[in-house]
């Protein structure tokens, strides 16, 4: 089914074997000519060299060799999500996701999923964030030409007529239905964004508000295709048994004539300072209560995203951290976590807890802010630093272990930031990370005026 991926909602913001098994390389641009252009071959991690092609209408391709496997990843994103929408017009960019597999002028409806199927491709699936819409693949290697030529029709043929619109609209109010109105986890998130964001367009939940979708016409994802459905606006990333220089002339055949689009004028409205708390309270059908607590922080580009990623390991990553001890081991909270929402705008560093039966949310609060008050006046210890650096170190070498996982790496940074290479700096600089700079982020972010809560608590 193609939905948008639970790690859209949350868990995509992490992109996690260690140091000790393989070397990071440095990410400055080496410019070695490819072998069928003015390409440049850009380092990864470890052996992996990303070779990295600019087509003439903007498409960005970015080409990973690994003959390990007979196989390739294939993955296009748009760097268009829901923060590009507008007040009344929320969820079109996750509802055009669901559009992406109708009928082309070349391929009628349905012929898209039979033809990967019969050729043997796994893994397809598409997804779409507040900063990024994805579609991915895994084919056979010698697919290539097969997918090229799916992705670049629909990339420019697509065809949205009334009754694919009405039928995929009313799959994704369902869709809402369960994963937000019925699910207690979706309705404290909608919750939070919408508190936590007041003027900018993470406000809204990505999926939309049903309201909007009930209002919608095909007029408005046929506009926005055109808007946003350019080469200029994408880049595909392939990851497996390749040739780089067969790919760019694959890829160039098949999008090299595809002409580029100017991109709609559209503000994003900062969001303003918050300097006092906001909160609220939810009734829902659960049987614990549940807390959420959310900072704004930078974007992912900001040189303290490293020192926030060891931050919240050392709060709750693995068993020994502070709130773990804090909460779990004291029968406080059921489970507990902290993490670091990296996004294209400001983000959040969100604390989320289920509590023990018959404990409340307000008690967590009070554990949580006193540990980030006891960390920032009584400082990180040299074990707690060295064990949170190992699990970045962990997290980001697991994270590029297979084809589809180096894929998702590419397209993300290159679609949330200024490109991959800014992901490869971002881990490069952990390790530059001091006791000192987790403390100073921790006071500079977790302020308590400016934390937005949302409890869940039974009806």
């Amino acid at each position: 089914m193609h939905t948008q991926k639970t790690n859209a909602v949350l868990s995509t913001f992490v992109i996690g074997v260690t140091a000790a098994l393989v070397s990071l390389s440095s990410c400055s641009h080496e410019n070695v000519p490819s072998k069928q252009n003015s390409g440049v071959q850009v380092p990864l991690v470890g052996s992996y060299k990303v070779n990295r092609y600019a087509l003439k209408n903007g498409l960005r391709l970015l080409i990973v060799e690994d003959h390990t496997s007979p196989t390739f990843s294939y993955e296009t994103w748009f760097r268009v999500g829901s923060r590009d929408e507008i007040v009344g017009k929320t969820g079109l960019a996750h509802l055009f996701e669901h559009l992406m597999f109708k009928a082309t002028t070349h391929h009628p409806e349905g012929e898209l999923d039979r033809l990967l199927e019969s050729n043997g491709a796994e893994g397809e699936n598409a997804f779409t964030s507040w900063d990024y819409t994805a579609y991915v693949q895994e084919l056979p290697k010698d697919k290539l030409d097969l997918i090229a030529g799916l992705e670049s029709d629909r990339m420019v043929n697509l065809m949205v007529n009334d009754e694919s619109f009405k039928t995929e609209r009313e799959v994704v109010q369902n869709e809402r239905r369960f994963r937000t109105e019925n699910s207690p986890e979706g309705t404290l998130f909608q919750e939070l964004f919408g508190l936590a964001f007041e003027k900018n367009s993470y406000h809204w939940p990505v999926i939309g508000y049903q309201e909007d979708l009930n209002s919608m016409t095909a007029q408005e994802p046929r506009d926005f295709y055109k808007a946003y459905y350019s080469p200029n606006h994408a880049t595909v990333a392939i990851s497996g048994d390749v040739d780089p220089g067969h790919v760019y002339d694959v890829i160039n055949k098949y999008y090299g004539g595809i002409a580029p689009q100017e991109s709609p004028a559209h503000e994003i409205i900062p969001e303003p300072d918050q300097t006092t708390p906001r909160r609220k309270a939810i009734k829902l059908n659960i049987q614990v209560e549940k807390l959420l607590i959310a900072y704004h922080i930078p974007a992912v580009t900001s040189p303290d995203i490293p020192a926030l990623n060891v931050l919240s390991y050392v709060l709750s990553g693995g068993m020994s951290g502070r709130l773990k001890r804090a909460l779990v081991e004291t029968g406080i909270s059921g489970s507990v976590d902290a993490s670091v929402m990296e996004m294209k705008g400001p983000g959040l560093m969100l604390f989320d807890t289920s509590l023990q039966k018959g404990k409340h949310s307000a008690e967590a609060e009070a554990v949580i802010l006193h540990e980030i008050g006891r960390l920032i006046s009584k400082g990180v210890s040299d074990s707690e630093l060295q064990r949170a650096k190992n699990a970045e170190d962990f997290s980001f070498y697991e994270g590029l272990d297979s084809n589809s996982e180096r894929t998702n790496f590419l397209g993300r940074y290159e679609s949330i930031a200024s490109s991959f290479e800014d992901g490869v700096k971002e881990h490069q600089n952990v390790a530059g990370v001091t006791a000192d700079d987790v403390v100073r982020v921790a006071q500079k972010y977790l302020n308590p005026m400016s934390r937005t809560v949302v409890t869940g608590v039974s009806q």
